[in-house]
């Protein structure tokens, strides 16, 4: 089984000039970045994805600046949806017909068939690109820059979810991954009557996707546990436990999700925290604690993993713009 094409454009190192020239390069058929602040310093940025046969699924980090998409390059481009989880950061602007702003945990809802014109925070985010091609007759005419809180939560717990599992999957995995992203866009996006989008939150597939966002963003938390999760999540402890029981217990599981966290972490080119602070953060009570979980679980020290991951990463190439560019000019064309 092949990996998927992957994207590598991490441009920290570069001198400015060619930093700029990759990143504008990468965002031509979405954007152009312009710089923005008082310092007026160059934009730049970093991205690194996948390309899972109709869609792509990508970390993206850039600095203070302005994104713009007018009608020129409308006209000269596909109008994907692109679906911008922010972890941090955030952006105020023009986005979907709308002046809307965007802080840490909300996604935007931005369609690429309308201009855009954001002055953008500096930003760590995940970005999930679609073509509206895929969505079939979903009411994308009625979509707005922001979902309500329940939706927008449904929709990063997908996004990150699908972006953590990115990295494992091969072509065997891209035909029911993308068919399960755009059935769960789909739902998503029509609208729906009060009594069904009731009987969607009581849903176990609902319950487990917000159940794993709560433990994946409350993991250094000391309140973590079957009780806060319940009380979170409003539902009793008998769900809770009913829709992780093939997981081996929530504390087992939440143990896991630690873990797989601090790979993920160890894995990504963009990520700099020493290895005691990363523990931290995902919630090991001590670092030797970490070290005893990480060896039992991986078969190798936290240490000797990074320097492995650091090494290939950095044998790896960046990747032509072209990959991407003859990507979004020529997938789902209907």
């Amino acid at each position: 089984m092949s990996s998927l094409p992957r994207l590598y454009y991490v441009t920290s190192g570069l001198d400015e000039a060619t930093a700029f020239a990759t990143w504008s390069a990468v965002l031509a058929p979405l954007f152009e970045p312009r710089a923005a602040g008082p310092g007026k310093k160059t934009p730049t940025g970093s991205a690194s994805g996948v390309i899972i046969g109709s869609i792509v699924i990508a970390k993206v980090a850039f600095t203070t600046q302005n994104f713009v998409r007018d009608a020129g390059r409308i006209a000269a481009t596909p109008d994907h949806l692109l679906l911008h989880l922010y972890l941090t950061g955030g952006f105020n602007g023009e986005i979907t017909g709308q002046q809307t702003n965007i802080g840490p945990g909300k996604v935007a809802m931005i369609d690429l068939a309308q201009a855009v014109n954001t002055r953008a925070f500096a930003s760590n985010t995940i970005s999930l690109i679609v073509p509206r091609a895929l969505l079939g007759d979903a009411p994308l005419h009625k979509m707005k820059p922001k979902l309500d809180p329940f939706r927008n939560d449904l929709l990063a717990a997908h996004i990150r979810s699908l972006q953590e599992r990115s990295a494992q999957l091969t072509e065997a995995n891209v035909e029911a991954t993308v068919a399960d992203t755009v059935d769960f866009l789909k739902r998503l996006l029509t609208t729906a009557p009060t009594d069904k989008l009731e009987q969607r939150k009581k849903a176990d597939d609902t319950i487990l996707a917000l159940t794993e966002a709560a433990i994946r963003d409350n993991l250094a938390s000391p309140d973590l546990s079957p009780e806060w999760l319940a009380q979170k999540l409003d539902i009793s402890r008998a769900t809770l436990y009913r829709v992780l029981a093939d997981r081996g217990g929530i504390m087992k599981h939440v143990q896991e999700r630690r873990l797989l966290a601090v790979q993920a972490a160890l894995s990504d080119p963009l990520e700099t925290r020493r290895l005691s602070k990363l523990a931290a953060d995902l919630g090991f009570s001590s670092e030797a604690h970490f070290s005893r979980s990480f060896r039992a679980r991986f078969g190798t020290t936290a240490s000797a993993y990074r320097k492995i991951q650091r090494e290939a990463s950095s044998s790896v190439q960046l990747t032509s713009p072209e990959v991407v560019q003859h990507w979004w000019m020529t997938v789902s064309r209907g």
